[in-house]
């Protein structure tokens, strides 16, 4: 069979037809390309920023309770002064002893007395003041604790309400120990042992 051509179309157009289409998928895909590589572009041209705050020095205090310029703790602070042997009813002793606030806050500060078991805890009465000693009695100052009996195997509490001390503040205690002139025969020739118990907390 003859092959029809129709002189209308001119010779080679078919195969420019067939190129120009498949050239357009080629350049439709590059198109393509080309509008994602500029959305990639937009994200990596986003601007940013940061900041840093750094704060102060943080650090702790010191609550420190010296005795005459003694910790006593953990041993204690030896309150030699404070001893009499061969008392009699109606004698008595005193002496005086500087509380310290050598740390770098305020603090108050309270005080128990214990007393070892004997039966002569409770003859013997304990005066607390802020005033002076001359060997056997307190004078001037305030009175703390009037006249607190010991008691035997246990605590006496001497300065119930917290006492205020500023920092690098001392306080001078005179206590007096007297020996009560009521007590009884039945404790003759008895010994007790007593410790002043101090403790300290932030104002």
């Amino acid at each position: 069979m003859s092959r029809h051509e129709n002189p209308s179309i001119p010779a080679g157009f078919g195969a420019r037809a067939r190129s120009l289409r498949a050239g357009g998928k080629v350049r439709a895909i590059a198109s393509l390309g080309i509008v994602l590589g500029l959305g990639a572009i937009g994200t990596l041209a986003a601007w940013s920023d940061s900041a840093t705050a750094t704060s102060g020095v943080f650090s702790t205090g010191s609550i420190d309770l010296q005795l005459n310029g003694n910790q006593g703790n953990p041993g204690a602070y030896a309150f030699a002064t404070l001893t009499k042997t061969g008392m009699m009813p109606g004698d008595s002793v005193a002496a005086t002893l500087p509380v310290q606030n050598t740390g770098t806050t305020p603090f108050n500060y309270t005080m128990v007395a214990n007393a070892t078991s004997s039966a002569l805890a409770p003859q013997l009465k304990v005066l607390v003041s802020t005033g002076t000693s001359n060997g056997t009695t307190c004078t001037g100052g305030t009175v703390i604790a009037p006249d607190v009996p010991l008691v035997s195997g246990g605590a006496a509490n001497l300065i119930p309400t917290a006492r205020p001390l500023a920092v690098g503040g001392s306080e001078t205690l005179c206590f007096k120990v007297t020996l009560d002139p009521n007590a009884p025969v039945s404790v003759q020739n008895q010994t007790v042992n007593t410790s002043f118990n101090f403790n300290a907390t932030t104002a």
